[in-house]
């Protein structure tokens, strides 16, 4: 699996040295990447990776507070911090870290449960990035199972592939794929199978997104397919805030069906 990962970051890094002619000293400055645009530079609620990787010098916190708002269904109640750190090491490629979260759970006779998930660590390189364009790979290791649950079959690597597109004016298209694997399975489930987001810009400060996808929580599962809305709110050039409410339209596995996210993102 590791040689897997390193041969496809070895691919995106040639493909993108193929796009840049030799003699070029430098890219272009104005392209997706600088637009400071959300949808590109920071991760979407529901779990769409952000295409553009931090800028090499740079460290971008993500933290998200995650809170089922179902009566029935299964007894995870609330997911934090959901604590994620990116930081730009060359041109395009950013180190992150997933820290460990707590999962609040209800158990037998009132009992509180407060599993958590696992330190994850890996790498995300921006193969492609111009005007309206953006895409990456990353992939990392022992990544948090979910942020719905935690469980015993946590994957133990993570390979995604996700993209940004400009639409028009004020409206950015986003799109992931994300595998997963442990140590003595191949690929075993895809979170989320599929995803698209829609983001509009309101205005210079406020942004407001819709999602469509579907994840599947546990091998050999049935996929859930979901939709959210959010919005994505920017308190100072370098602090924005998100919050977000979304659904499950065929929960499965006693799962709940609606959940609220909020949280913050920091660039220093």
């Amino acid at each position: 699996m590791r040689r897997l990962v390193l041969l496809l970051l070895s691919i995106a890094v040639v493909v993108s040295a193929a796009r840049v002619p030799a003699s070029a000293s430098s890219e272009t400055p104005l392209n997706a990447c600088t637009t400071e645009n959300p949808a590109f530079v920071t991760d979407d609620l529901s779990g769409i990776q952000a295409p553009c990787a931090a800028a090499p010098g740079t460290l971008l916190v993500e933290m998200l507070y995650f809170q089922n708002a179902s009566r029935v269904g299964g007894t995870a109640l609330a997911a934090y911090p959901l604590f994620r750190l990116r930081t730009g090491i060359v041109h395009r490629l950013e180190a992150v870290i997933d820290t460990p979260s707590q999962v609040a759970e209800s158990g037998l006779h009132g009992l509180g449960l407060y599993p958590t998930t696992h330190l994850g660590y890996g790498l995300n390189y921006t193969f492609v990035a111009d005007a309206r364009l953006a895409s990456a790979i990353g992939f990392e290791l022992v990544p948090p199972s979910s942020r719905f649950n935690v469980n015993e079959s946590q994957p133990r690597y993570v390979i995604d592939m996700t993209a940004g597109f400009h639409l028009m004016r004020g409206v950015t298209l986003s799109a992931i794929a994300t595998g997963t694997s442990s140590s003595n399975v191949g690929f075993e489930r895809v979170n989320p199978a599929a995803a698209l987001r829609l983001a509009y810009d309101t205005s210079a400060r406020t942004q407001i997104s819709a999602d469509l996808g579907a994840r599947i929580l546990v091998r050999h599962g049935a996929a859930q397919n979901y939709g959210d809305v959010a919005v994505n709110e920017r308190l100072r050039r370098n602090l924005t805030f998100d919050v977000g409410l979304g659904t499950t339209f065929n929960p499965v596995s006693n799962a709940k069906a609606h959940y609220l996210a909020s949280g913050f993102n920091l660039h220093l």
